[in-house]
């Protein structure tokens, strides 16, 4: 069981990632649905500061397969073994996914006007690693 430690954010409350590099968790992996009624994962990534972020894995799109290798990359280089699955849109791969370290990067994006930081893409150990 993890040691107590009391929380300093207010329910509800969200801490971005400092835009760069960071090793981090994904938490959580939800089946959805885009505004065009394509199939998507909203990844959450959580970070070692407490900080959260989400990540929107379109499928049947050019680099739907791309993005999802970098993932699994990703988690391979944390030191997982990559099963044999189907890495489709469904409740297996996401479950996969759950619970696995990987690498991010966190950049600014326009959301509504306004530039936030964004968990833009997965990095392998190799990226990771060759950033300053």
């Amino acid at each position: 069981m993890p040691v107590y430690q009391r929380p300093t954010l207010k329910r509800g409350e969200y801490k971005n990632f400092e835009l760069g590099r960071h090793s981090a968790v994904i938490k959580k992996v939800k089946l959805a649905k885009t505004t065009t009624d394509k199939d998507k994962f909203i990844i959450i990534v959580k970070g070692k500061e407490g900080e959260s972020g989400l990540y929107h894995l379109t499928f049947d799109t050019d680099f739907s397969e791309l993005n999802m290798n970098y993932i699994l990359a990703s988690i391979e280089d944390n030191g997982y073994d990559i099963p044999k699955l189907d890495f489709g849109y469904n409740e297996e791969t996401a479950s996969f996914l759950e619970g696995k370290s990987v690498y991010i990067r966190v950049a600014l994006s326009d959301w509504g006007g306004e530039e936030k930081p964004t968990l833009t893409e997965f990095l392998n150990e190799e990226e990771f690693e060759a950033e300053e």
